[in-house]
């Protein structure tokens, strides 16, 4: 028989060696489960399946890694290519053509630009649309409205108040070690909110260099509100930046701005751009793109072979399989089984996302304990899962119909506990963070 893992000791040892346990805040163990109620480490993952150190087999219903693999865990096309790359060498002193070859398609998909950059984060991809900007217009301060990575120049917007970036995905980000300097050069505006349009994004303008700007997380914008966007950037010389590391190839096979018949000065794509292979393509127009000569942007891993050619593999198969067309169904099947389920045990529900990006909240007296209960008990059931959902290529009828059961027993058991105002006393350990803590052990 073979040895089960350690996995406490692994747990322990993380907890000691590496702050958060995870480089990524979405994927601390405590932002699902606290203490060692969640897995948090993998052994292998394949489709929409992860094995976790003890060879425990779950289906993934949450993010899929923050959105990286709409193709499935381990996609063997993109495996394909990698183990190609890798024994042929994944850098080297000469650059790769497969950068020349995903530039000539992004520029073909996106026929209003004509100059594209690499890099290999959704965080330092943004840093450099930024940079651009800056440094075409001369202007320092940035109006935006989302999320947008980690980086100083993000960050700083919580220097005036660590509440301007509650309604942007994420509460109560620290701003610490981010220089004061910075203070009032990011000016945040909320998604379709027209005082803040009116207040704010007319009010700076002038004075900015880029309006930065998700063009759909939560919901595609009104169409009146993003024209007018798009009118104030042109008027004022601003860079209109769209930020699609998370919406891009969900519903087409390039940008959502498509939908919205928006067209940006730059588009930044990245997280399942190859899949779950680092990757970000920064495209845009050359008068503006041109600057990355004029400043200073370079890093050696932008020159390596393996993210551009699995964003090859990935693009064209995600255009060959129709693959957002599968995410948008799956989509709206998931916030089916949530309203159905909602709507059986008389549970209020509120659902938002576009669809391959779906969110659900109940309205409950706790909601952070009630979904600290549907994690807990959905992962009695096996099933990896959160308040959302991203859907997946490999999420097939068996898989959906084995979380719809599963959703419908454990919105039962919510139903009747929060009747008796008894979710808290079911939970096996403590609530759920819903936001940014900091971990000190």
């Amino acid at each position: 028989m073979k040895k089960k893992s350690n996995f406490k000791s692994i747990l322990k040892s993380a907890k000691k060696n590496i702050p958060g346990i995870s480089g990524l805040l979405g994927k601390r163990p405590d932002m699902f489960l606290k203490d060692d109620s969640w897995p948090t480490f993998y052994k292998k993952a394949k489709g929409i399946n992860i094995w976790d150190l003890n060879n425990k087999k779950y289906f993934d219903f949450s993010m899929m890694s923050a959105g990286t693999c709409a193709l499935g865990y381990a996609d063997p096309d993109i495996n394909k290519t990698a183990m190609r790359v890798i024994q042929d060498g994944s850098i080297s002193t000469l650059n790769p053509p497969e950068d020349v070859e995903l530039s000539e398609l992004l520029i073909k998909d996106n026929p209003w630009a004509d100059s594209v950059k690499f890099a290999r984060t959704g965080g330092e991809s943004m840093s450099i649309a930024v940079r651009l900007a800056r440094a075409y217009t001369k202007k320092e301060k940035i109006l935006f409205c989302g999320y947008h990575g980690w980086h100083d120049w993000y960050l700083s917007t919580n220097l005036n108040s660590k509440k301007n970036l509650d309604t942007h995905l994420l509460p109560g980000l620290n701003p610490l070690g981010v220089p004061k300097g910075l203070t009032g050069t990011l000016i945040p505006f909320r998604f379709n909110n027209w005082e803040d349009l009116e207040k704010k994004v007319k009010k700076f303008a002038p004075k900015c260099a880029a309006i930065v700007m998700e063009p759909c997380r939560e919901s595609l914008p009104d169409k009146e509100f993003i024209n007018e966007i798009k009118r104030i950037s042109k008027k004022n010389n601003c860079v209109l930046i769209f930020d699609e590391i998370t919406s891009g190839f969900r519903l087409n096979s390039s940008g959502a701005y498509k939908q919205i018949k928006v067209i940006p000065d730059i588009v930044v794509y990245g997280k399942t751009i190859a899949n779950g292979i680092p990757m970000g393509a920064i495209v845009g127009k050359k008068k503006i793109m041109e600057n990355s000569l004029k400043t200073f942007i370079s890093s050696v891993f932008w020159s390596e072979k393996l993210g551009p050619a699995c964003a090859l593999t990935f693009i064209k198969k995600h255009k060959k399989n129709n693959v957002s067309k599968k995410l948008i169904l799956t989509g709206k099947k998931i916030k089916k089984i949530w309203i159905n389920a909602a709507k059986q045990n008389n549970l209020q529900i509120k659902i938002t996302g576009i669809d391959p990006l779906a969110s659900f909240k109940l309205n409950t007296k706790n909601w952070p304990a009630t979904l600290t209960f549907f994690i807990q008990e959905m992962l009695k059931n096996k099933i990896l899962a959160q308040d959302k959902c991203y859907t997946n290529y490999m999420h097939k009828e068996a898989d959906i119909i084995r979380y719809k059961d599963s959703c419908e027993e454990v919105f039962n058991r919510i139903s009747i506990l929060e009747k008796k105002d008894k979710i808290v006393e079911n939970l096996n350990g403590p609530i759920k963070e819903m936001g940014f803590n900091r971990l000190t052990n």
